[in-house]
């Protein structure tokens, strides 16, 4: 088993900065910071020109994701420097492939090959698709067999596929092993089955790290490791806000979580389980969202986390999403002037 280092647990409380708030700088990134000295009638004086560092916060949704990418894009292509990066489940995928490449071409060409290789065909997702409604008698009697097929299954098995499936899908897309080889910092999200808490890799193992966090619950057996269960940190904080407020002067979150409305009462147990689960995660996601200074929406069309063909559609949404929030993004990395009077500091 793959081994990594788990960070200080996630379940802080932060306070929303004002655009004009300068905070902590991540890293001693060339870029953060530049110096010069200006001679002046009393003396040397040193200017420390700063600009605020980002985070994107990269939120769970599987397939949705791809949106992830096109904010990427956009940001690369607009010279928004990200600074630092934070993900749960396909967030963390993305960000691990854009951190140690800084290139979102790199991570929508890789992600393409492996929509059209045999790794992704033996993941088996197409199965897991949402069902359209039943229509006639035998599809009804079909969908029937079907839901006691999946009850029967949840009462014997712990997933639906074994491990090694992600390890290699994983494998496939890191082009790094390790968080020492990324170019930027990341923030890799799990949730710990017995404790409840959210824990957060920031060292060590990356591809270990990732596996863990993108361990569905159901779909992916959790990983058993010194007394934790671990599986995909959307469920305990499916946008990793919170892990970013103490670290980075501007938080920008990207939302892929599905919004649909719900149509009608649910009938099934099943049905009445899976509205449950997702009033609560949507309220949590919406929670965390509130701590972020930009918050940026693609339009995922609804889509099931499992559902992968609309992979250019979704890069393209998260690219025309990314490009419209750029105002609110260059507006909170404007310094005031007063701010940058405060930058100043005289040498001896």
């Amino acid at each position: 088993m793959r081994s990594g280092h788990p960070g200080d647990g996630c379940s802080r409380s932060y306070r929303e900065r004002s655009p004009g708030r300068t905070g902590q700088s991540v890293g001693s990134h060339s870029h953060d910071r530049e110096n010069r000295t200006v001679e002046t009638i009393e003396g040397p004086i040193e200017i420390v020109k700063s600009r605020r560092t980002i985070g994107l916060s990269l939120g769970g949704g599987g397939a949705r994701g791809a949106a992830h990418i096109g904010v990427l894009k956009a940001f690369r292509e607009a010279g928004i420097p990200v600074d630092r990066i934070a993900g749960t489940s396909i967030g963390a995928i993305v960000g691990a492939m854009y951190a140690a490449t800084l290139d979102p071409q790199f991570v929508e060409d890789r992600f393409r090959a492996f929509l059209q290789s045999d790794i992704f065909h033996q993941l088996g997702t197409e199965a897991l698709q949402k069902d359209r409604d039943p229509d006639s008698f035998l599809e009804q009697i079909a969908k029937k067999v079907q839901d006691r097929l999946v009850i029967m299954m949840a009462l014997s098995r712990t997933s639906v596929i074994k491990r090694q499936r992600l390890e290699r899908v994983i494998d496939y897309l890191l082009p790094v092993q390790t968080f020492a080889e990324l170019k930027i910092p990341l923030d890799v999200m799990v949730t710990d089955l017995v404790s409840g808490n959210n824990l957060c890799y920031q060292s060590g193992n990356l591809v270990e790290a990732v596996i863990q966090s993108s361990s569905i619950p159901g779909f992916v057996p959790p990983t058993s490791s010194n007394g934790k269960l671990l599986v995909d940190g959307g469920v305990g904080v499916p946008n990793p806000v919170p892990e970013l407020r103490h670290k980075v002067d501007i938080v920008v979150a990207v939302d892929i979580a599905r919004r649909n409305r719900w149509e009608g009462e649910p009938e099934q147990i099943l049905d009445i389980i899976s509205r449950t689960e997702a009033i609560t995660s949507r309220h949590l996601n919406d929670l965390l969202l509130q701590q972020a200074d930009v918050v940026i929406r693609p339009e995922v069309l609804g889509l099931h986390w499992s559902e992968f063909g609309h992979f250019d559609q979704l890069v393209e949404n998260g690219y025309r999403a990314g490009r419209e929030a750029l105002t609110s993004v260059q507006k909170h990395m404007t310094v005031s002037w007063w701010n940058r009077l405060l930058f100043w500091r005289k040498t001896a």
